[in-house]
């Protein structure tokens, strides 16, 4: 049996307030191709499919198309859960029409949103379906977003951080094992989750799951006996536990800044009762990647975008320059290029540019709304502000 695992598609997410559908369509397109070429038996997409938890129309009309052809008609299971941008509600609303078509979301942990309509699902119940594909019984466990108020637990009021992150992921952990009771010797044992692994390599983009990182699963709690473990909601590829095979497939689009250097891909993995999953990670294509031009004064400036005019690319440009530069210049340049993203003046006196840079890629948005505040109240911000700040950044979308 053959699965894609693919996650944080985060349609109708903008950058520096211009869209990035087209680029989510071409994704769309060439994961379909890439299902198709490879013989594929079941999609995973592990959470984050909308960037926000009211999206677009367009950004709903895009995510209908490709589950619809991914599935094939009912040819080929896909199996999604919900992220932290996600809402759940809206995820399950059309699955009484999505089911018929071998579409799952498993997005509860306490009750089942699905029916068995197809002759290749066997059982299921809370957080579980069990497939027949091709003779091979596969067991797929999931947990969506395990946020406090779906986990049902009140940990909020705990002062210490280490005590509310060990709380955290030993509940978290206690579902995982409850599900893996499911698996057997005779099955493909799968499971999917949506949540930061210790250990893991954050990005920019991705909007902080909780302050201090008290909603972190440790390694030891993730599943015992699972083959393959995908994972969702990190925007880099990377291998959360070896010794468990739990991967994030990262984002199939280079989202913010600090992910220029990404490459992005999906995980196609065959898998079989009683062995090794095979792993090959896939590189997507870059439609049109994020850079940063780095020039000396306005006239290499105008020369580089000249250059880059007619290439698809989201360029950050930074010029140095001894003097400020004039509206009529920023005017040019937007002419020439309207997707540049900004343009920064570096002049004498402000810290070179590797400096400048580091200064905002080494902070996320908690980080930078600290420093902020420190540099204007010349006091430390409290947890309460903190608590205030993350809750319009997680309403918001920031």
């Amino acid at each position: 049996m053959k699965l894609i695992h693919t996650a944080d598609w985060h349609l109708g997410k903008y950058l520096e307030g211009w869209s990035r559908l087209e680029e989510q369509e071409s994704f769309i397109e060439e994961l379909i191709g890439i299902v198709e070429e490879n013989e594929v038996d079941m999609v995973l997409v592990t959470g984050d499919i909308f960037d926000t938890t009211n999206p677009s129309a367009e950004a709903e009309r895009l995510f209908y198309h490709a589950v619809d052809e991914l599935s094939r008609g009912g040819e080929r299971i896909v199996c999604i859960i919900s992220g932290n941008h996600d809402s759940p509600n809206r995820l399950t609303a059309p699955v009484p029409l999505v089911q018929r078509q071998g579409i799952f979301v498993m997005d509860y942990l306490h009750k089942t949103t699905y029916l068995l309509e197809h002759d290749y699902a066997v059982d299921f119940g809370p957080g579980y379906i069990e497939f027949d594909i091709k003779g091979e019984n596969v067991v797929l466990t999931a947990i969506p977003y395990p946020s406090e108020s779906r986990l049902k637990q009140i940990i909020s009021d705990i002062s210490d951080e280490r005590v509310l992150q060990e709380k955290y992921s030993v509940k978290v952990g206690e579902i995982f094992s409850e599900l893996e009771k499911h698996y057997r010797d005779d099955t493909i044992n799968i499971a999917m989750s949506h949540l930061f692994v210790a250990g893991g390599q954050s990005s920019k983009s991705e909007r902080p799951i909780h302050i201090g990182g008290s909603m972190t699963v440790f390694t030891d709690h993730l599943p015992q006996k699972s083959q393959y473990m995908a994972l969702g909601h990190l925007h880099k590829y990377q291998i959360a536990s070896v010794a468990k095979n739990a991967y994030y497939s990262g984002s199939p689009i280079q989202y913010s800044l600090s992910e220029k250097d990404h490459i992005k891909s999906v995980n196609l993995v065959e898998l079989h009762p009683g062995e090794e999953a095979k792993i090959n990670q896939l590189e997507l294509k870059n439609e049109k990647p994020l850079e940063v031009w780095e020039v000396e004064g306005i006239d290499n400036a105008i020369s580089i975008i000249k250059e880059n005019k007619n290439r698809p690319v989201w360029a950050y440009l930074h010029i140095k320059t001894e003097k400020t530069l004039l509206q009529s210049e920023i005017k040019k340049i937007k002419e020439l290029k309207p997707d540049i993203l900004s343009i920064i003046p570096v002049t004498e006196g402000q810290d070179d540019l590797d400096d400048y840079r580091g200064q905002v890629d080494d902070l996320d948005i908690m980080e930078l709304f600290k420093e902020y505040y420190r540099k204007t109240n010349e006091v430390g911000v409290d947890d309460q502000i903190m608590e205030m700040f993350a809750d319009i950044v997680n309403e918001r979308g920031i």
